[in-house]
């Protein structure tokens, strides 16, 4: 369907941009509030046409004492007639916009159920052999991995740990060294996903970068998450972003990484006035969405933006008004194993890469595509592109961050905590109850979340 994968931008070769302002999806449900503002047209039409009748009576019955009323009465039966056909048009151009925008958004959601069902078919195991570099692309990774919402990843996840292999825990957070350093920051998708490469070719592990840019009287922090690093370990480390991270972000909904996001902005100084990006690369990007869930519904920081290269995210929802910017390619699978497609609304954007990736190379094991210098080529092609709905989306983060700012690179050390000693034996005590967590994953937001307020 054409909101599934949309045009390509011609104006950049090798993109596709789905989702937006100006998104199809947007404009097919615009097409209800058009088909509002011909039901309000139609109203009208029906109070002229009454008062046009009661004129037309009024001369039928003056037409014997006044000869010229007899002309006026005939050309107001005309108007009358008129009338009654433009508004049974305007109704019918109503009903139309209305079937029209029901078909297509209930085509769509048979055509998302209808793919649901592929997984694990023959035709799916075909697609996976035949992905590029040996390995399935997005799109037949989507087909393959069902939407299980975590469940499986879980359950998986609870039998680790009861063999010995450790458990997710608490994050401590400190303030790192080499921080405090200014640099040189541009408002551009590449400029932002370029951080995350600094993070990868650092020499330390478990490091969050937040920058601080003061323009005018409000500040911005960018905040960076990394990709999956020491990767491999057998058992849960002190390092969060390592592979169970991978399972925190898609199991917890990265419950203590958000957590330890939250702590490094108030280490930080950071305010509710002041405007919050979160980037993350891979595991850093589910991530960065399921902490930008979680501040945004909590109201303690302002969330404007969440940039994302090589992650699976679809599945999960994010506030009303923070913009979203989806960096895919299409021979990647890692961003399909979240099962589904990243929703097509006004507030996210993906952008889809379609230039083939090298055979060479192979990031991790996990293919040629899921390259974060691929995904800085095509966040170039973006911040190139004259697509409406990226222009509107960069155009704001231009705004906030302008061309050449200086900024104040932070540096903050997540840890998880030790394992906790095994509890003496003795009288059984009844368990302390577990505080609800809130879940970021598709869903509807609570009322008035929507305002203000990696896996690798």
């Amino acid at each position: 369907m054409p909101s599934q994968w949309s045009a390509e931008d011609h104006s950049v070769p090798g993109i596709d941009v789905r989702g937006g302002a100006h998104g199809l999806t947007v404009e097919y449900r615009e097409l209800e509030s058009v088909a509002g503002i011909l039901d309000q047209s139609a109203a009208q039409l029906s109070s002229l046409r009454s008062g046009c009748r009661e004129m037309y009576m009024l001369l039928c019955t003056t037409s014997s004492v006044h000869p010229s009323a007899r002309v006026a009465a005939a050309a107001a039966d005309l108007v009358l007639t008129g009338l009654s056909r433009n508004k049974r048009d305007v109704e019918e151009a109503a009903g139309d916009l209305r079937r029209a925008a029901r078909n297509y958004l209930e085509a769509e959601e048979g055509l998302e159920k209808g793919l649901a069902w592929l997984a694990g078919a023959p035709a799916g195991v075909e697609m996976w052999r035949r992905g590029g570099g040996g390995l399935p692309g997005r799109a037949e990774s989507e087909l393959m991995v069902p939407p299980f919402n975590g469940l499986l990843i879980e359950k998986v996840m609870e039998q680790l740990a009861g063999r010995g292999f450790g458990e997710l825990r608490p994050i401590d957070v400190v303030r790192g060294e080499g921080g405090q350093a200014d640099i040189e920051l541009s408002g551009t998708a590449r400029a932002l996903l370029e951080r995350s490469k600094v993070l990868l070719d650092g020499p330390d592990r478990g490091v969050v970068e937040i920058l601080t840019v003061q323009t005018g009287a409000r500040r911005v922090r960018i905040v960076t998450l990394p990709g999956t690093q020491d990767a491999g370990n057998v058992l849960v480390g002190p390092n969060p972003f390592d592979n169970y991270g991978n399972a925190e972000g898609r199991a917890e909904d990265s419950h203590f990484i958000a957590d330890a996001v939250a702590e490094s902005l108030r280490l930080a100084g950071a305010s509710a006035n002041d405007a919050v990006i979160l980037v993350g690369y891979s595991q850093g990007g589910i991530h960065a969405v399921n902490a930008g869930a979680r501040l945004g519904e909590s109201g303690e920081f302002s969330v404007e933006m969440i940039v994302t290269a090589g992650a699976p995210a679809g599945d999960r929802s994010t506030p009303d008004g923070v913009k979203v910017l989806h960096f895919e390619n299409y021979q990647d699978w890692v961003p399909g194993t979240d099962g589904t497609m990243n929703p097509d609304t006004p507030d996210r954007i993906t952008v889809t890469g379609r230039t083939p990736a090298s055979a060479e190379g192979s990031p991790g094991g996990l293919g040629p595509a899921h390259d974060l210098d691929l995904y800085l080529e095509l966040a170039a092609a973006a911040d190139a592109s004259r697509d409406p709905s990226l222009r509107e989306s960069l155009g704001s983060l231009a705004e906030i961050i302008p061309p050449a700012s200086i900024a104040t690179r932070g540096l903050f050390k997540f840890s998880r905590k030790p394992s906790r000693p095994p509890v003496p034996s003795g009288p059984a005590t009844p368990a302390p109850r577990a505080t609800p967590r809130l879940s970021p994953r598709r869903r509807p937001l609570p009322p008035g979340s929507g305002q203000r307020a990696g896996h690798e």
